[in-house]
């Protein structure tokens, strides 16, 4: 045979679970996102990526918009199996507390390449109305795990504060860390941003348990 016969013969792309095929585009997705930003998320660029035709990201999702929202989607998956044993499940206030924090400092949380992903993600909340409701959606328990937790240890130390207000601040002190590390290590680095969050939630709550 040929070789432009066994070309022919051989098929370009390889046919796999429809399954498999939807996660491995969105794991193509989520590397470009980090490699290049909003901008590397591109039918071409993700197809190129997976290795699969173009016209699959319109037969598998909502074409590239409809991506974008099964990739926040799934990185919050992520982001919330990170911390299933210890923000959203059982223990005590102050253990699973302490445990997300932790959670957020290490990888594959607190990784350069996540990191970049979600800043790319970040940007475009505003202004795309489908992506802003799931991120709300996703925002708000995230806010309210952290939130209850806060009032049980005021509660038991007999604390005043605004657990809702705290648990917004320590949300978005740990954001402006990841992004402050992510643009220059040289200026914050795990350990330090770890202790400035633990820094604030002491100052309102007392010693906590590391």
């Amino acid at each position: 045979m040929t070789k432009t016969a066994a070309a022919k013969a051989k098929p370009r792309f390889a046919r796999v679970d429809a399954d498999l095929r939807r996660q491995m585009l969105i794991e193509a997705a989520i590397r470009c996102l980090a490699e290049g930003g909003i901008a590397a998320f591109t039918v071409d660029r993700i197809s190129r990526e997976a290795n699969v035709s173009r016209g699959l990201i319109n037969h598998h999702f909502d074409g590239i918009s409809g991506l974008l929202i099964e990739v926040y989607e799934a990185m919050t998956q992520s982001m919330l199996a990170a911390g299933r044993e210890t923000l959203f499940f059982e223990g005590g206030p102050e253990e699973r507390l302490t445990a997300v924090i932790d959670t957020m400092f290490r990888a594959p949380m607190f990784s350069k390449s996540s990191l970049r992903a979600w800043l790319a993600l970040w940007g475009e909340v505003a202004t795309n109305p489908r992506l802003k409701a799931s991120h709300r959606k996703s925002y708000d328990a995230y806010r309210r795990a952290i939130g209850d937790a806060l009032s049980e240890i005021a509660k038991a130390r007999k604390v005043k504060l605004d657990a809702e207000a705290l648990a917004m601040t320590v949300i978005a002190l740990i954001d402006g860390l990841w992004i402050e590390w992510c643009l220059d290590s040289s200026v914050v680095d795990r350990d330090s941003a770890r202790a400035a969050v633990y820094a604030v939630l002491e100052a309102r709550l007392g010693p906590l348990k590391r």
